[in-house]
């Protein structure tokens, strides 16, 4: 984690610790700093960090052979994949996004993203597939997981509704697809209370690189 950024959480979770405060109303706290934070890096920054993460989950691409690929659409300040996306689209890439359920509550489901794709905006303002296939997640290589905070440990903070936990409950114990979670490195925190209902990442890609977790 980078000095200038780190010291703060590194701070607040120490705190959090002694405390005692490790409940979902200090995650909350957490999470928004962190999401002020993430947002309040320099466009120029930015830019260089979101290239840089670019190349590194293309080369863990190339690696592993993934095909098929669940991405995200990029929202309050996360890492900006789509021109990786857009590159992998064109060499034939099989690609999905989330997709919210509307009246089934916390639900989400992947769909297929093509070049001709229709998008919409959802109630979060983030862009969604309309009228494409719904591929099941155990049919991905790799999964790219957005996140708030993330620990040494494989542990994520997402937005708090829960919906990668409830869609990839199954497949906890599962060695695929990837999961891969998205993140700047400032976005790493001492360890985090896990919940029962969490499931772990197998790694990070951030702007330094590719980084497997140790459970």
């Amino acid at each position: 984690m980078h000095p200038q950024f780190s010291l703060r959480f590194k701070l607040k979770a120490i705190q959090m610790r002694r405390n005692g405060q490790r409940s979902n109303e200090s995650k909350s706290v957490l999470r928004s700093e962190l999401r002020t934070r993430r947002c309040e890096i320099p466009e120029t920054t930015r830019t260089r960090f979101d290239r840089a993460i670019c190349q590194h989950l293309q080369q863990l691409i190339e690696a592993r052979g993934a095909r098929s690929i669940a991405c995200y659409w990029p929202f309050n300040g996360e890492p900006d994949i789509l021109p990786l996306c857009r590159q992998l689209m064109a060499a034939g890439h099989r690609l999905a996004l989330p997709v919210i359920a509307h009246d089934t509550g916390n639900l989400m489901t992947f769909h297929s993203w093509h070049e001709n794709a229709t998008l919409v905006e959802n109630r979060y303002g983030i862009c969604e597939p309309v009228q494409s296939d719904i591929i099941p997640v155990t049919r991905f290589d790799l999964l790219m997981m957005p996140l708030v905070g993330y620990d040494r440990h494989g542990n994520r903070i997402g937005m708090g509704a829960g919906y990668y936990d409830r869609h990839l409950e199954l497949l906890r114990d599962s060695a695929t697809p990837l999961r891969v979670g998205i993140a700047y490195s400032l976005q790493e925190i001492d360890p985090i209370e896990k919940n029962k209902w969490d499931i772990p990442l197998h790694g990070v890609v951030n702007e330094r690189g590719w980084f497997t977790f140790s459970g």
